[in-house]
């Protein structure tokens, strides 16, 4: 991929000369950021790639217009989908990381006590170079001796997996289904019953299921599959200031731990920026905006 610094077309300048960011959070709401300047871009044989050096956030990675992630409040976001199951599960020896190309979510699943070994499966290895040269706040956890890197499609990898393969807790970290991005296959039916097959009894499964808000019909398709799918299914929301609408969902699938509260914890010297015990149970409050959304069945068990 070629890493020549260019002029994209997502960061314009105002008549002050002042460069920003646009992406559309809808086709009637746009979101804008300060960019201080261009880090990077290029595209790999999957989508297009940016990174920003934004004002307000710092450094940004950017996947086909849509902001992914930045240095300021990536925390958020990858303590939630980490460490909600993860410390729902009594026993998460083997975790399944299907994305999660930038590290962030590797990191925060590396520091839960009793993980011993992690695979994460990204299609597109220039997003993990990327990462590597541009987020080293995200990637630090990269070279831990329990992560294998592997990079191919991951849909066939869990179709291909056997029951010696299995994982205690599968996480899906991938881009929205929206537009012509590889995350799209991530969010169908054959999916979700490939994750159910390649999980051990008394698997977790997570995936972020986006904003109520701006796409809905993502939230209440993952979770009509996922409670279709699995015995329990679970949602719940964080806010992420860099997301469109900020309110920000997950839904999770269950073979047998009930993920409304959790069983463990982190020990003392491995401190959060936002999880907490108590921010776990309430993340699965839902507002009645988001549970209008969803099955009667997992509204019935949140309530």
């Amino acid at each position: 991929m070629d890493n020549e610094i260019t002029h994209s077309n997502r960061v314009s300048p105002s008549s002050s000369r002042t460069a920003w960011f646009t992406e559309a959070g809808s086709p009637h709401h746009r979101l804008q950021w300060q960019v201080a300047r261009t880090l990077f871009v290029g595209d790999s044989p999957y989508q297009h790639i940016e990174v920003l050096e934004t004002e307000q956030f710092g450094v940004a990675l950017v996947l086909d217009g849509i902001l992914q992630t930045t240095a300021a409040d990536e925390y958020i976001y990858h303590e939630m989908l980490a460490l909600v199951p993860l410390l729902s599960h009594p026993h998460p020896a083997r975790v399944l990381i299907i994305g999660g190309g930038d590290g962030g979510l590797a990191r925060e699943v590396l520091r839960v006590p009793g993980v011993e070994h992690v695979v994460m499966v990204e299609i597109d290895r220039a997003v993990v170079d990327v990462a590597r040269q541009f987020l080293p706040g995200h990637t630090s956890a990269l070279n831990d001796p329990r992560l294998t890197i592997r990079y191919e499609d991951g849909v066939q990898y869990v179709t291909a997996l056997d029951a010696a393969e299995a994982f205690d807790v599968i996480l899906v970290d991938a881009t929205d289904p929206e537009g012509d991005g590889p995350g799209q296959v991530l969010y169908t039916t054959e999916f979700h019953r490939a994750i159910r097959a390649a999980l051990l009894p008394e698997g977790l499964y997570a995936q972020q299921s986006g904003t109520p808000i701006y796409n809905p019909d993502v939230l209440t398709r993952v979770a009509r599959d996922v409670d279709q799918e699995f015995p329990a299914c679970r949602v719940y929301w964080c806010t992420v200031p860099t997301y469109p609408g900020s309110l920000f969902t997950f839904t999770v699938g269950s073979l047998g731990p009930e993920p409304l509260i959790p069983i463990r914890r982190l020990p003392d010297e491995a401190p959060t920026r936002w999880y907490t015990p108590r921010i776990h149970a309430a993340a699965f409050a839902l507002p009645p905006v988001v549970a209008e959304l969803l099955p009667d069945r997992v509204i019935a068990a949140q309530a």
